[in-house]
């Protein structure tokens, strides 16, 4: 198993609809979902996650994606919302090793490599509510971070983060196995550190391209800005 393959995948939620007829994401990609505030980033992830119940089909393998129970699901991904926050006194270490499968967390080496990523090793013994809003930020992408998955959605996983851990975490991202799909407003960053990117607009992926394909032209139909591209960098047009 190595590719999720959606196909019609749609809802609708008041005047706002989400409509993907096909889709295909291979574990191992780093995939950038990229676009205008209320374009349907965030629904698109929690549909690819089996958050938001949603028309059409997803297959991983010979799995129905999209029929499993969310504990079934969770053997197999994990997921970052925009916020979370946790209600009981528990230190980031706890956080870390919440999981339905204990098998699935990592240890040791690997382990280690998360907590230093994400700079959360002098924090593991904290309380999670004493921390900063990076802070705590920076304990739940460890904890997403700290399990073995085949595919990770992350919904503004830098929005709180300052630019070295935006910058320790991406590095991070490049090297795990895992399909990560995110979704980011820093578009330099995603530029820097992902390989494919959609580009999404009024519920659609207007463009699905590689990192060398991107165009100013695309970027400026879904932002509404003009972008002059310089290098591997875009800038807002004077």
């Amino acid at each position: 198993m190595g590719e999720l393959v959606c196909q019609g995948l749609g809802i609708t939620k008041g005047a706002f609809s989400l409509a993907v007829p096909s889709l295909r994401l291979a574990r191992g990609e780093k995939v950038a979902v990229l676009g205008a505030n209320g374009c349907g980033k965030t629904t698109l992830l929690q549909s690819l996650a089996g958050l938001e119940p949603a028309g059409g089909e997803i297959h991983f393998g010979a799995l129905r994606w999209d029929r499993l129970s969310p504990q079934a699901r969770a053997a197999y991904l994990s997921y970052l919302p925009q916020e979370s926050e946790v209600l009981f006194n528990l230190s980031v270490r706890e956080i870390c090793e919440l999981t339905l499968y204990r098998g699935k967390l990592l240890r040791g080496e690997e382990r280690r490599r998360v907590l230093a990523a994400t700079e959360i090793t002098e924090l593991e013994h904290r309380a999670y509510p004493s921390l900063s809003g990076g802070e705590k930020r920076r304990a739940m992408l460890a904890r997403v971070f700290c399990r073995e998955a085949d595919f990770i959605f992350l919904d503004e996983p830098t929005a709180p983060l300052d630019l070295r851990h935006a910058a320790l975490l991406m590095r991070h991202i490049t090297g795990v196995t895992a399909g990560v799909v995110a979704a980011l407003h820093d578009l330099n960053l995603a530029v820097c550190y992902f390989d494919r990117f959609l580009l999404m607009k009024h519920g659609r992926i207007l463009f699905d391209k590689r990192k060398d394909e991107l165009e100013s032209g695309q970027l400026e139909e879904i932002y509404g800005i003009g972008l002059a591209r310089h290098g591997d960098h875009f800038v807002p047009e004077p």
